[in-house]
């Protein structure tokens, strides 16, 4: 039996809707499309296109942050009669469930058509050898970074990959049936993506370009980011040395440029901890949609008594009850306890509309997850320690002490981010937290929309 996954291309060259020039060119031959690449502007605005598609609703601007991914994480308080408790119930044949986990995969793979147009072209020597190596480098970082969180939601489990074709690794543009891969050839193809990123941007990213368009690199797939990136794939795919290897390369090579955040900068009302972000989204609307989906008289919340229990007791840490967690008590509001990360009436002016995709704490959690040599993983736990002002006792841990704290750390850390999920997924938990459902496959892997897939003999 081949497996065929049909991917509807018309119209999804560039997708998006009011936000820039780039999206009144819409190309449908081969012809208008060369017209479109004969310009740097045409690379620029494709390229722009794609960051404005991984920001939309239903990617990264709230499903895979703060909603879907904290659903299944057990990060919110749900209604077992609603959309957010056939979520949490992992109920994901229910059609509304269905409807929002097929629009994360055909947008990640309409992003994905995006990029491969660009990349089809981007050969033709229209760009300066900087602009060539730069837009090459974030398409090819933003290809993998897709492709990696498709694997993360779709694939199986890390660990218990087979044969069989799972996912297809969309490397062109074509109208025709796109080839299912393996899990060998998938991380082959995400592996050599992230590479060749790694090569293209790192001269350039540390000499600059004088253009506009080498400005808020923390808001574009930027070299650090794909350094990250590649430390996240390692860790997924269960090697690592090569984790924690890129994870320091991140932590001592970044400088000045990315910092860990400090309690000053909480009590600044820096919730997102914006000196971190690697690589964020920029979501112009982010008040509106969290205003409705957190804020507001039925909006997202959970329980004092779990994030209580979250937090061990930890009255110092900058993250807990009064400080991201709050009370709001009001007539639009009545009396709820919201996380208050996205409040972006709280936030300092150049903090607010930014979502955190990639962040500089999680690779030292990554390195202090994939060493079991304290005096390797000791001095980075006592860093986060001073970063978020907490007090529990973490002297000389040993590596059971060292490894609940990278998990809850995830937890505290990254409530509202979306990262929870991933790490249950990865280590094949047996539990999940506030949870009674066991975790397994049927929890862990999410279903390819039917409508994708045809089966062939």
């Amino acid at each position: 039996m081949k497996r065929i996954i049909y991917y509807i291309l018309s119209g999804c060259l560039l997708l998006g809707t009011g936000c820039s020039n780039w999206l009144d060119v819409k190309p449908s031959t081969r012809v208008e499309q060369e017209e479109m690449f004969s310009t740097e502007h045409g690379f620029k605005n494709t390229l722009t296109g794609v960051y404005i598609k991984l920001k939309s609703n239903s990617l990264y601007g709230k499903t895979l942050t703060m909603e879907l991914t904290e659903y299944l994480a057990q990060h919110w308080k749900s209604n077992a009669s609603e959309l957010s408790g056939y979520i949490s119930a992992y109920d994901y044949e229910n059609s509304n469930v269905q409807s929002i986990i097929d629009g994360v995969y055909t947008d990640f793979y309409n992003a994905i058509v995006n990029v491969n147009n660009l990349l089809d072209f981007v050969d033709n020597g229209v760009l300066s050898e900087d602009m060539y190596k730069l837009i090459k480098g974030e398409a090819l970082g933003l290809r993998a970074f897709c492709h990696l969180d498709l694997l993360r939601l779709y694939g199986p489990l890390p660990g218990e990959q087979t044969d069989k074709k799972m996912l297809s690794y969309a490397r062109e543009v074509s109208r025709q049936n796109m080839p299912v891969n393996t899990w060998a050839e998938y991380i082959a193809f995400l592996e050599k993506d992230l590479n060749e990123a790694e090569t293209l941007l790192e001269e350039v990213e540390k000499k600059g370009i004088d253009d506009d368009y080498f400005t808020y690199r923390q808001n574009r797939m930027n070299y650090w980011a794909v350094m990250a990136v590649k430390a996240r794939f390692y860790l997924w795919i269960q090697n690592k040395e090569k984790a924690a290897e890129y994870a320091k390369k991140v932590i001592d090579g970044v400088g000045e440029q990315f910092k860990l955040s400090q309690p000053e900068n909480f009590t600044n009302k820096d919730y997102i901890a914006s000196s971190e972000h690697l690589f964020s989204v920029h979501v112009y609307d982010l008040e509106d949609i969290t205003e409705t989906f957190i804020y507001r008289s039925g909006g997202v919340e959970q329980t004092k008594s779990l994030i209580a229990e979250l937090f061990e007791g930890d009255v110092t840490d900058v993250r807990g009850d009064g400080k991201l967690w709050q009370q709001l008590q009001g007539v639009t509001t009545g009396n709820r306890y919201v996380l208050m990360k996205y409040k972006q009436s709280e936030a300092q002016v150049a903090t607010r509309e930014q979502i955190p995709l990639v962040r500089l704490y999680e690779m030292y959690l990554i390195a202090i997850e994939c060493s079991d040599n304290s005096a390797v993983y000791q001095p980075l736990i006592n860093q986060l320690l001073t970063a978020r002002s907490i007090s529990l006792d973490m002297d000389n841990a040993g590596v059971d002490q060292k490894n609940q704290f990278v998990s809850m750390e995830y937890h505290k850390e990254f409530y509202g981010e979306g990262r929870a999920f991933y790490q249950y997924k990865r280590r094949n938990d047996e539990m999940i937290m506030w949870s009674n459902t066991p975790g397994s496959t049927s929890v862990y892997v999410l279903p390819v929309p039917k409508s994708e897939i045809k089966y062939e003999e």
